[in-house]
C-alpha cells in the first residue's frame, strides 16, 4: 500500500467517525436549537469532510457539504432561529452525507435518492437567507479592474526565467554548511483547489524550515476577471528557489498527495560563500528580538502578584491502533497468565522453601495480573456511542409510528468491549423499535385511557451485575399478552399445549423464528422477524436475554453479557476424571439431591423434583461417553443451568471452584462437537472443555415439565 493509499484510508476512518457524531449532534442541536456551541462543533466536522472529501477526489460529497457548510456557516455566524421545518431538513442531510459516503466508497455511479432534492433544498435556504442584492454584470466589473494577468504577470516568459537564474545566484552567495539549495516547479492541476491544494499551501510548508524562500509565479494563462473561474487552478507554472537543512527526500515528503506531473525538485550544486545577505542578518535579528520580548512577558506575568495562579492541564494525547494488534497483545498476555500460573503451581518449584523464590513468584504474579489488567482495560470502551446512535433510531420510528415517545438513557459510563459494541447495534435497533411500534399504545387516547400519560416512554440502561453486563430496553406500554403467545405458539406448533412453562418461558416464545402476534404488518415490526435475529446475535456474543413483562405496564428486555468475549468465567467440575467448564452466566444453583426428590420415568429418563419442577438430569459421562463406575445421581453433585429450552441438572462427580479463563477455540475436528464452544489450559497445563449446555438439552428425550 503506497503512502497516499494508507492515508486515504485513514480519511475514510477519519470520515466515518465525524458523519456518526454529526449523527449524534444533530440530533442533540434539534433538542436545544438555541445551543451554538454544539453548532460550531457540528460546522467544524462538516468544514473538515469538506476539505478532505475534495483532497481525495470525492467530488460528490464534496459538493454537498460544502453547501450545508454554508448554511450552518449563516446560522452560527448570525445566531438566528432556526425554524423547526429548518431543522428536519438538517437531519435528512445528514442522512443523504451518510449515503453518498456510501457511493463514494463503493465507487456508485448513481447518487443516493433524496440527494437533489435535499441540496435544492439547501440552495434556496441559504438563498433566502443571504437576501443579497442584484450585484452589477461580470462583464461591467471587469471593466472597473485590471485583469489579474496584466497586474501580477511577468512578460515576457524570458523575464521570470532571468529572474529565477538570479535568485539562484544570490542564494549560492549565502549557502552555508548544512543547507542545500532547491528548484521547485509546481505545475498543478486546473482542479487543484477541489482537492484541497493551493500553491500558498505548499510555500507555507517549504518555508516553515527555510533560511530563504523565493517563488516565481507565471500568469500569462489567467483569464481576465469577466471570464476568470474561482474555483480553477490557472496558474501553469511557479517557481521557487529555497535554501534550507532539509534534505531532498524531506522536501519531497511536502508534495507527497500531488501526482508526479504537478512539481519537480532539483538540487542547485552548493557554492560556498562567507558573506551572509543583509535581509537574512534582519529576520535572525527580529527573530531574536520577538523572543526576548516572550520571555520578558513571561517573566513579568510571574512577578505579577495581582495574576492569580493558572493551573495548566496537560491534553490527553491519544493514537489510533489498530484492533487487530490489540488481539495480538491480549493473545500474548493471556500465554503469559498461563505461564506464570505454570511456574506458580509447580509442584517441583513449590516444594523448595526459599523465601526469595516465593517473594519472585508473588511479585510476578501481581505484575502479571496487572499486565492482564490493564490489556483488558485498552478493549473496554464506553457504551455512551452506542446509546447516541439509538437517539436516532427513536426519534425516526417515533415519526414513522405517529407515537409520542420520550427516551430516557441510563448508564451511559458503563464499559463494555470494544468487539461486542460493534454487534450490539443490530439487535438493539431491533429491540428499540419493536418497542415502539408494537410494545406502546396506538395513540394517546389508548395511554390516557388506561391512566398513563399521552407520551410513551422507552428506557435504555446499561449496568454491571453479577460479573456481566445487562443492557435493558424497557417500555411503559401494553405488556405481552402470556395467553395470546401461548395460543400462536400452539397454532404453529412450537408447543403442544401439555407443558407447563413458567413465565419467562413464555415469554421466551416470541424468540422463536416467524412468531408474532401482531394484529396488522408494519414497515418496522410484525412480520415475525426481528426477536429471532436479536437472539442469535446475542447468543454469538455468549450472552442471553430475559423477557420480563406484566400486561397493561409495560415489557423489559435485557441482554445480557459477559465482558468481554476473550474471556469467561466458568464453574470447574470433574467427571470421569476430565475438567469441564460451566459458564457461570448459565448456572442457577448446584446441590447435592435427596434421594426422595429423584425420580426416573419410563422412556424418558432421569428427573429431579426442584421447587415444583421436575427437571431432566444430563449425565456428562454419558454426553461424552466416558467411561466410569455409574453412580445414582444423589450420590454425585447436580449443577441446575437455564438452557434455551428450559433448565436441566448436569450430574458431575466433583465441584472444583470458579474461575475466568481465556478462551481457546479448538481444531477442526472438536469445532464439530456441538456440546463444545471451546477450551482453555488451567493453572496446571491441562486443557479444559467449556460446555455448550444449550445442545445438552436434546440428549434428553423429557419435555419441559409433566408432574
Amino acid at each position: 500500500m503506497t503512502k497516499q493509499e494508507q492515508v486515504k484510508a485513514i480519511f475514510i476512518e477519519e470520515a466515518g467517525e465525524i458523519i456518526e457524531k454529526l449523527d449524534i449532534d444533530i440530533l442533540r442541536f434539534e433538542e436545544n436549537s438555541t445551543d451554538f456551541d454544539l453548532l460550531n462543533e457540528i460546522f467544524r466536522g462538516v468544514h473538515t469532510l469538506k476539505g478532505n472529501a475534495n483532497a481525495f477526489g470525492f467530488t460528490r460529497l464534496g459538493e454537498f457539504v460544502h453547501h450545508f457548510e454554508d448554511v450552518l456557516d449563516h446560522y452560527r455566524s448570525t445566531k438566528e432561529d432556526v425554524e423547526a421545518h429548518h431543522l428536519e431538513l438538517f437531519v435528512g442531510s445528514v442522512d443523504v452525507i451518510k449515503d453518498v459516503m456510501t457511493c463514494e466508497l463503493d465507487v456508485l455511479p448513481d447518487l443516493p435518492e433524496g440527494y437533489s432534492e435535499c441540496l435544492a433544498k439547501i440552495k434556496v435556504l441559504i438563498a433566502s437567507k443571504k437576501n443579497k442584492p442584484n450585484l452589477p454584470p461580470i462583464e461591467e466589473a471587469g471593466e472597473l479592474f485590471s485583469d489579474l494577468a496584466s497586474e501580477f504577470g511577468f512578460e515576457p516568459q524570458e523575464k521570470i526565467e532571468e529572474a529565477v537564474e538570479k535568485s539562484i545566484q544570490s542564494h549560492r552567495k549565502i549557502q552555508e554548511d548544512g543547507l542545500n539549495l532547491y528548484k521547485i516547479d509546481l505545475t498543478l492541476d486546473t482542479d487543484c483547489y477541489k482537492r484541497g491544494f493551493d500553491h500558498l499551501l505548499f510555500l507555507t510548508l517549504l518555508g516553515e524550515k527555510a533560511k530563504s524562500i523565493e517563488s516565481f509565479f507565471d500568469m500569462k494563462n489567467v483569464e481576465p476577471l469577466a471570464r476568470f473561474v474561482g474555483d480553477e487552478n490557472a496558474i501553469s507554472n511557479v517557481s521557487v528557489i529555497v535554501l534550507t537543512p532539509q534534505t531532498q527526500e524531506d522536501i519531497a515528503e511536502n508534495f507527497e498527495f500531488l501526482f508526479d506531473n504537478e512539481y519537480t525538485i532539483s538540487l542547485i550544486d552548493p557554492v560556498m560563500a562567507e558573506m551572509v545577505i543583509e535581509n537574512v542578518e534582519v529576520i535572525v535579528e527580529k527573530a531574536e528580538t520577538l523572543e526576548r520580548r516572550k520571555v520578558e512577558d513571561r517573566r513579568g506575568a510571574d512577578r505579577s502578584s495581582d495574576t492569580p495562579a493558572v493551573s495548566v492541564t496537560v491534553p490527553k494525547s491519544t493514537i489510533r491502533i489498530d484492533t487487530f494488534k490489540l488481539d495480538e497483545l491480549f493473545d500474548s498476555v493471556g500465554e503469559l497468565v498461563i505461564a506464570q500460573n505454570f511456574i506458580a503451581q509447580n509442584e517441583k518449584i513449590r516444594v523448595i522453601e526459599d523465601e526469595s523464590i516465593s517473594r519472585a513468584i508473588e511479585t510476578l504474579s501481581k505484575i502479571t495480573k496487572r499486565i492482564q489488567d490493564r490489556v483488558m482495560s485498552l478493549r473496554m470502551v464506553a457504551i455512551r456511542d452506542t446509546f447516541d446512535k439509538m437517539k436516532r433510531v427513536v426519534r425516526d420510528t417515533s415519526k414513522k409510528t405517529g407515537k409520542e415517545v420520550h427516551l430516557i438513557v441510563q448508564g451511559e459510563e458503563t464499559e463494555i468491549d470494544k468487539t461486542m459494541i460493534d454487534s450490539l447495534s443490530d439487535p438493539m435497533i431491533h429491540i428499540i423499535r419493536n418497542a415502539i411500534d408494537h410494545g406502546l399504545e396506538s395513540d394517546s387516547a389508548e395511554r390516557i385511557l388506561a391512566g398513563k400519560s399521552a407520551e410513551g416512554t422507552v428506557t435504555l440502561r446499561a449496568y454491571h451485575k453479577s460479573g456481566n453486563i445487562v443492557i435493558s430496553v424497557s417500555d411503559d406500554g401494553r405488556g405481552i399478552n402470556k395467553e395470546k403467545v401461548l395460543q400462536k405458539a400452539i397454532e404453529r406448533g412450537v408447543i403442544t399445549g401439555d407443558e407447563h412453562l413458567t413465565d419467562s418461558q413464555i415469554f421466551g416464545l416470541i424468540m422463536q423464528p416467524g412468531f408474532s402476534t401482531a394484529d396488522t404488518i408494519s414497515d418496522l415490526s410484525g412480520r415475525g422477524v426481528g426477536l429471532d435475529v436479536v437472539k442469535t446475535s446475542i447468543e454469538k456474543l455468549r450472552g442471553k436475554i430475559e423477557i420480563d413483562s406484566k400486561e397493561g405496564v409495560g415489557t423489559t428486555l435485557s441482554m445480557v453479557l459477559p465482558l468481554t468475549l476473550a474471556i469467561i468465567d466458568g464453574m470447574l467440575v470433574q467427571t470421569a476424571g476430565e475438567i469441564y467448564i460451566i459458564p457461570t452466566l448459565s448456572v442457577v444453583e448446584s446441590f447435592r439431591p435427596e434421594r426422595e426428590i429423584v425420580h426416573v420415568l419410563k422412556e424418558k429418563g432421569e428427573f429431579v423434583s426442584l421447587r415444583g419442577q421436575h427437571i431432566p438430569v444430563v449425565r456428562l459421562s454419558d454426553v461424552f461417553e466416558l467411561s466410569t463406575q455409574r453412580i445414582a445421581p444423589w450420590e454425585g453433585i447436580l449443577v441446575c443451568v437455564e438452557t434455551e429450552a428450559g433448565r436441566i441438572a448436569i450430574m458431575v462427580d466433583e465441584l472444583i471452584g470458579r474461575q475466568q479463563v481465556v478462551i481457546k477455540t479448538l481444531g477442526k475436528s472438536l469445532a464439530r462437537l456441538k456440546e463444545i464452544t471451546g477450551g482453555a489450559i488451567l493453572g496446571n497445563g491441562d486443557i479444559a472443555l467449556i460446555l455448550n449446555v444449550d445442545a445438552l438439552r436434546p440428549l434428553t428425550e423429557a419435555s419441559n415439565g409433566g408432574n
